[in-house]
């Protein structure tokens, strides 16, 4: 059973473990989350464990991990606009809120997964040894396999085996997420 599956099922039954993980994985992604809604950092740990209590007290299911996400970044939203409306004057300061933002809530709450995953991206990117590291850095600047292997002083075949099993490695510690990534990278290109 992949690690997203168990991290699931652990979750809906309320296993001690899974709400750690769900909180290690997910509490900072959040709390930068609601900063950005209510542009100031005072009350953002508030409103994402409210909602994790919430979570916790419900008897809500979830299927897989991007909705676990999905309805997590809902109610942070919805909380963090409450706060803002009840905040000072509520009219005046939602009325400047939503003018600010071009972006429905739907959209919103895909790139919040979006900065999620890409967090997520990077953490197991640091865990690449320092050459299958550079060889994906570079990779990820643009740069094509020739010029890796020049500018790394390596061979053009080691080069690719470096990101073969750098790729190898990501999509086995990422699982489902790395999915998610791919398709947050690369959905412009399949529009046309």
């Amino acid at each position: 059973m992949r690690d997203n599956e168990r991290f699931i099922i652990d979750l809906n039954k309320k296993r001690e473990t899974a709400w750690q993980q769900l909180y290690e994985e997910f509490y900072p992604a959040l709390c930068t989350y609601v900063a950005k809604l209510t542009h100031e950092n005072v009350g953002v740990e508030d409103i994402v464990q409210e909602c994790m209590i919430g979570l916790w007290d419900s008897s809500l299911q979830f299927p897989n991990v991007k909705s676990l996400a999905g309805w997590l970044y809902k109610a942070v939203y919805n909380r963090a606009l409450n706060m803002i409306r009840d905040r000072d004057n509520a009219r005046r300061l939602l009325g400047n809120y939503t003018s600010e933002i071009s972006y429905t809530e739907e959209m919103a709450i895909d790139l919040a997964i979006e900065e999620s995953v890409i967090a997520k991206f990077r953490s197991v990117l640091s865990e690449l040894s320092d050459q299958q590291r550079q060889v994906m850095n570079l990779s990820l600047e643009g740069l094509k396999v020739r010029e890796i292997a020049q500018l790394l002083e390596v061979s053009e075949n080691t080069v690719k085996m470096q990101k073969k099993r750098a790729y190898a490695y990501l999509r086995e510690r990422m699982g489902m997420v790395w999915g998610i990534l791919l398709y947050s990278f690369f959905s412009d290109f399949f529009k046309y």
